[in-house]
């Protein structure tokens, strides 16, 4: 359930646009376990010269060198011609064209450029979330799962409006500089430029994207943000840079307080506002990826919400893409109502051949921070996908939640979730650093039902709450606990 950012939505940095992207175990023969593929309970294993100074000797064993020469040479020429023999026609018909286009074609055509297009081929045969990584490649998704991002730290979601693009804002990075820069969710990017009065008005990603590649890291530049409900008096000009920076995915709100978890220890640290439409025995935690340190940030809030002796949990995970499926056991041991083993079963993958693996949760904590009056509910849109929707699958088995306790919020014209139950692995040439390559290997189930939403999604049709689209300040959060009657006495 590592989702790259397709279902995110497209993010500007310094690098390529994302997608993705995992923290990853590595086993012993360099196989990377990642996102949906970690298999629970299972690992698999799989002559220094000497100079003669007597000049007849010094002959003799010319001689004899020549002779050596001349068989280590045919050695190696028959074990080259050997080896041309047993590779596959097909890779020497690419060999030779390969030799044939770099000698004659009017234009020099590097190795690289040569194997980039043989490997863009070979991503065509493939669904949407494999590919070929260089080294490159796979360090940068790399650093990306583990919530390390050079950038402005801006989700974008492109609609289309007849012949026009919309660049929707559809997440903005906790700990980003679009964040410091007070940038809303929901908002579109209608203009950009080096300075305040140079604006060029355009709501074209890739236009945007080239812009934005262009900027130096912490060199300051404007956009035009024109936020809901998108009136001519919502627009502002705001400052925005690049810098690296750690994201960061959980944010806890009650009536109150607000809070979230950064750095490596997931220290709580106050920041945002909080959350006044909740009922004061109710908080409100936002999950927004399964990567980096989401799995402690999580912790903090669950430790926050059984300090304040909360009741009721509002858990949001719009437009959370999914992630690493270790976070997703991690975070799903909250949530196995009424499970009797240490560690329940959180998800099942099912293999081409039929092979069934088992994820089970990291331990079994519903118990010790719900009560029997406890209610669980639960915010989701088509942003809402992979480890997300597992999440929600292992809810619903063990009745932590009903699909009444649902709310889905529309998203161009549709109430549902995105429907993606398959899994993906991620395996490196070498033990070490190296190129790699990601392949969706299994489709994935929820644990108990074995139920697989791939596809398909939960919609409204199972039972879900739903509300109409509204980004204005919390507008959209606020009318979800109306629909579920988490509200005020």
């Amino acid at each position: 359930m590592k989702t790259e950012t397709e279902e995110r939505g497209k993010i500007v940095n310094d690098e390529e646009e994302n997608n993705e992207n995992g923290a990853e175990e590595k086993n012993e023969n360099g196989e990377i376990n990642e996102t949906d593929e970690e298999s629970a309970d299972a690992t698999k294993k799989q002559s220094t010269k000497k100079q003669s100074f007597f000049k007849r000797k010094g002959a003799k064993r010319a001689v004899c060198a020549l002779g050596c020469a001349a068989v280590v040479t045919g050695a190696f020429f028959g074990g080259f011609f050997t080896y041309k023999a047993t590779l596959p026609k097909q890779i020497n018909s690419l060999l030779w064209a390969k030799e044939r286009i770099q000698s004659d074609y009017y234009e020099e055509i590097s190795d690289e450029e040569f194997y980039s297009a043989v490997f863009f081929g070979v991503n065509s045969l493939l669904d949407d979330y494999s590919w070929y990584m260089t080294e490159e490649d796979y360090i940068r998704a790399q650093h990306q799962s583990a919530g390390e991002y050079s950038g402005t730290g801006l989700y974008f979601s492109i609609q289309r409006e007849g012949e026009n693009e919309r660049l929707f804002i559809a997440c903005v990075a906790g700990g980003s500089p679009a964040e410091e820069a007070g940038i809303r969710e929901g908002s579109r990017v209608t203009g950009f430029g080096a300075s305040e009065t140079d604006i060029t008005e355009s709501e074209n990603f890739e236009a945007f994207y080239t812009f934005v590649s262009s900027r130096k890291t912490n060199e300051d530049f404007y956009l035009r943000e024109l936020c809901y409900p998108y009136g001519e008096s919502d627009a502002r000009i705001v400052k925005l840079h690049k810098a690296d920076f750690i994201e960061n995915y959980v944010f806890y709100r009650t009536d109150a307080s607000s809070y979230v978890y950064l750095g490596e220890d997931a220290e709580e640290t106050e920041k945002g506002a909080p959350l006044t439409s909740l009922p004061h025995d109710a908080a409100y935690i936002r999950l927004t990826q399964f990567n980096g340190n989401a799995a402690a940030e999580f912790d903090g809030a669950m430790a926050r919400f059984k300090a304040d002796g909360k009741k009721r949990l509002v858990l949001d995970l719009r437009d959370n893409g999914g992630g690493d499926m270790d976070i997703l056991r991690s975070i799903a041991s909250y949530f196995c109502k009424g499970a009797t083993k240490g560690k329940p079963a959180v998800a099942k993958a099912v293999d081409r051949n039929g092979k069934e693996y088992v994820f089970n949760a990291k331990s079994n904590l519903y118990d010790d921070y719900f009560s029997a009056g406890s209610k669980v509910y639960v915010l989701a849109d088509s942003g809402t996908a992979s480890a997300s929707e597992c999440l929600m699958g292992c809810m619903l088995d063990y009745g932590c939640i009903d699909y009444e306790n649902i709310c889905l919020s529309y998203r161009q014209g549709k109430a549902k979730t995105y429907g993606k139950g398959i899994m993906q692995t991620t395996r490196t040439r070498y033990l070490w650093t190296s190129e790699a390559i990601k392949l969706t290997t299994a489709t994935i189930c929820w644990p108990l039902s074995g139920t697989c939403i791939h596809g398909v999604g939960i919609t409204d049709e199972n039972g879900a709450k739903t509300v109409e689209e509204n980004y204005s300040a919390d507008g959209e959060i606020s009318a979800a606990l109306s629909a579920l009657k988490v509200t005020l006495p």
